[in-house]
């Protein structure tokens, strides 16, 4: 091994017949140049000999492919080259992009993205003017990259950080968590009272803890004084319903345990005084640290919350949290849905589909489960489990089943998730919603008896009325608390700028299998059903067709079974519109599904024709 290199490159196994050729040309022009051609295993990350070769290094030269940003091992690599090169001022100087692609939306970060990216040449005999444009920008860089930072991992207090070999996407996200983190980095040189906080906010589920922890572990390196976890119980099935002053309690306890481990003697001391110890040890290490808090609960005050925030202005604090109500108080990370390709590769990571129709039926399953990153995990190992007993398209079969809930199932029959998070979908979601007041629970009600699709707040209100013979303004007002709260704990969001509100399908199917009031569920329906039905029998003129699109979906909804007058009148009003809007085969399935004569199904006829 050479004492020093020029760089280092990073480069996805599969692109490694056209990095060889950009090897040649670089060397040809004089540069030492660290290149590993044996493939790593995906968890890997990091092993010794690619830590040395990159701290020996003045640079890293990334190969982005499109495969690139999906190889773990890569995405160590860059982490920790940007890590390293943050003590020099701008992280870009040292980390260099070789892009193959037509377009650069798959670079993360986003700083990676700006002039300093080099288009990688279409012919060999552009390599050369390729390799003198790097060596010219190495040439005026100082010492290695391993004089700027230290790449060892960071030490743990609190949890052990294992991460998961079924982590997929979320690269955006990591780097916008880093981003929000590191911001006012002037104000510790300055001495501000608090370092950055930042939360990861989404649905139950969707993966908010195991983001942080996979953060900690490829961000290790940015602080070298630990890493220290701290769960706040907000929704564990143990501990979730602790009031203030248990809550308090177990925070104060893992404060003691932190300050154990960093030497400091905690017998016959009080929590304030513990606090005060581990903020001075903090403060001697000297070393940026990261204060995770995972599981923050709804409903916490302002002072409630910063007590869980870090004792020293040297560990940033990063919370995860399933509410809306502290984006005063933490810059706000959102983690939404997977991609679908992310999804599918999460879906299919334990269990190949054979064929096109499995893979189809896995595409399908795909959207059945909203790309729900929990959902799709439970599933997966499900299926991983039932390979030779049930194809992906019975599995999905059997998750449209309304009398059975495969994914309870699949939690029976697949091995526990990453790190003991909750493999029970209903479980983790239904643990919201018993924390709801009524009228939230009312909407989310309503929610799962409608389409996928965004709910209008104005449907919401009018239902309440119709149910409760309310008054307009306080039924709105009723639908307006509603709507809040479900929103305040990421059981639904705003989709519109009008209000209407989405709510996850997952959320719509615990409601569903857990649902303990089915008089007032029916009640809801039927004012839906009746609300809808004048909505559509309004309209006549088809150029407002186009708004009506949701109210159709709902509809669409509420009809699929036909056992009264109503729902055949509103199935009639479906028909009419899908045959004026030209869809023939659509308005003949909602004719051949109403079995009842009905004025408003006067389109019927014309539509089976």
């Amino acid at each position: 091994m050479a004492e020093h290199y020029d760089v280092f490159l990073s480069y996805a196994h599969a692109d490694a017949a056209r990095v060889r050729p950009l090897v040649e040309a670089l060397e040809a022009k004089g540069l030492e140049v660290w290149f590993d051609d044996r493939d790593i295993a995906d968890f890997e990350g990091i092993t010794r000999s690619i830590e040395q070769g990159l701290a020996r290094s003045k640079a890293l030269l990334a190969y982005y492919s499109h495969t690139y940003p999906g190889r773990r091992p890569c995405q160590w690599e860059l982490t920790a080259a940007f890590l390293a090169a943050e003590r020099d001022g701008d992280p870009r100087r040292r980390l260099l992009v070789i892009n193959p692609e037509s377009h650069a939306e798959h670079i993360e970060p986003v700083e990676l993205r700006d002039a300093r990216f080099r288009q990688a040449p279409d012919d060999l005999s552009a390599l050369g003017v390729l390799a003198e444009s790097v060596r010219d920008h190495v040439g005026a860089l100082g010492g290695p990259l391993g004089e700027l930072r230290p790449l060892a991992p960071a030490p743990t207090f609190g949890q052990q950080l294992v991460g998961s070999t079924r982590f997929v996407g979320r690269l955006s996200e990591l780097w916008r968590v880093h981003s929000a983190l590191q911001a006012g980095e002037v104000g510790l040189i300055t001495g501000a009272r608090q370092a950055p906080v930042a939360q990861l906010r989404g649905l139950g589920g969707v993966g908010k803890s195991l983001l942080a922890e996979e953060y900690a572990l490829r961000f290790g390196a940015a602080y070298p004084g630990g890493v220290f976890w701290l769960r706040a119980f907000g929704n564990d099935d143990a501990k979730a319903d602790l009031g203030p002053e248990g809550r308090a309690a177990e925070r104060d306890r893992q404060l003691r345990d932190f300050a154990a481990a960093l030497g400091v003697a905690v017998e016959d001391q009080d929590p304030a005084a513990i606090e005060v110890a581990l903020a001075r040890a903090i403060e001697r290490q000297g070393k940026p640290c990261l204060w995770v808090v995972d599981d923050v609960p709804s409903g916490l005050d302002g002072e409630e919350l910063r007590r869980f925030f870090a004792p020293h202005r040297l560990a940033k604090t990063l919370l995860t949290t399933r509410s809306r109500e502290y984006g005063a108080l933490a810059a706000e990370v959102d983690l939404g849905l997977l991609p679908p390709d992310d999804a599918y590769e999460l879906l299919t990571s334990q269990r190949t589909p054979l064929g096109d129709a499995e893979a189809a039926a896995a595409t399908g399953l795909v959207e059945d489960l909203g790309r729900h990153a929990q959902a799709l995990d439970v599933a997966g190992a499900a299926l991983g489990v039932q390979a030779g007993l049930q194809s992906f398209a019975d599995f999905r079969a059997a998750l449209s089943d309304p009398t059975e809930d495969e994914l309870e199932l699949a939690r029976d029959l697949a091995d526990a998730l990453p790190n003991g998070h909750e493999p029970s979908i209903a479980a983790t979601l239904a643990r919201s919603v018993e924390r709801l007041e009524e009228e939230a629970r009312d909407f989310l009600r309503l929610a799962s008896l409608l389409a996928v699709a965004p709910v209008p707040a104005r449907l919401v209100a009018d239902v309440f009325a119709a149910v409760d013979a309310l008054k307009k303004r306080p039924a709105r007002k009723r639908a307006a608390l509603a709507l809040h709260q479900a929103e305040s704990l990421s059981l639904a969001e705003r989709a519109d700028a009008e209000g209407a509100r989405q709510v996850h399908t997952l959320v719509s199917r615990t409601v569903r299998f857990t649902e303990d009031q089915p008089k007032r569920r029916e009640a809801l329906r039927q004012a839906a059903v009746e609300l809808l039905t004048a909505q559509l029998g309004a309209v006549f003129d088809i150029r407002e067709h186009v708004a009506l699109r949701h109210a159709v979906a709902h509809a669409r909804a509420l009809v699929q079974t036909v056992d009264e007058e109503a729902e055949a009148q509103l199935l009639g009003l479906v028909t009419r519109y899908d045959y004026e809007r030209g869809e023939y085969r659509s308005a003949e399935l909602s004719a051949a599904g109403c079995g009842r004569p009905c004025g408003a199904c006067s389109a019927r006829s014309t539509a089976t024709r």
